[in-house]
């Protein structure tokens, strides 16, 4: 299935189970499961933009933590080290690189430090952390749409609806979509067996 008619896919529910929630007074549980994670997953991809909008911008400005390791020998490029165990696995531990490795790591500190207070001066942390909620969040609906049971033909719609969107963006999730569908046939398999 090509991309555009994945997307007019979830298009294609998200009216029908739009549709559903006006008209319906007694809503399946996994409809409205599918309108708090719409709105969730909408808000997570905001929030990860923002951050790694920020992120961009103070990468730019001030560049990442890091630090050169120079290298013995003509010739040889230096390596950049992004944690001290690199400093250490580039340098070993050897008594005779122990002053250099550690004004490396003084360094190395002094540029992670920078860059944390960076961060929370131009609201990174702060994006961040907001990002990870939201990222909480969607896996506690995800969870959550897989184990319930749909009680209804749009219930199912709503529960592969959130599986198709997650797998869009996902596609190596561990055990999505698979625990959506393992769901969907058990309740297609219940809602058959109820109208039979």
């Amino acid at each position: 299935m090509s991309r555009a008619s994945q997307r007019g896919s979830i298009a294609a529910a998200a009216r029908l189970l739009t549709s559903t929630l006006r008209e319906s007074q007694d809503t399946d549980p996994l409809i409205l499961l599918w309108k708090d994670w719409r709105e969730t997953f909408a808000s997570s991809q905001r929030l990860c933009h923002e951050a790694q909008r920020l992120e961009r911008e103070l990468a730019e400005k001030i560049g990442f933590p890091r630090v050169e390791i120079p290298l013995d020998g003509p010739g040889r490029p230096s390596v950049v080290a992004t944690d001290a165990r690199q400093i250490d696995r580039v340098l070993g531990t050897a008594p005779a690189t122990r002053s250099l490795r550690r004004r490396l790591k003084r360094d190395l500190a002094a540029a992670q430090a920078r860059w944390d207070a960076e961060a929370v001066a131009v609201g990174l942390t702060s994006a961040m952390e907001r990002e990870a909620a939201a990222d909480r969040r969607v896996d506690e609906l995800l969870r959550t749409a897989s184990r319930t049971p749909a009680r209804s033909i749009p219930g199912v719609i709503a529960k592969l609806a959130i599986a198709t969107e997650w797998s869009e963006l996902e596609p190596d999730a561990d055990g999505y979509p698979w625990d959506f569908i393992r769901g969907v046939l058990a309740d297609l398999t219940a809602l058959t067996a109820k109208e039979a």
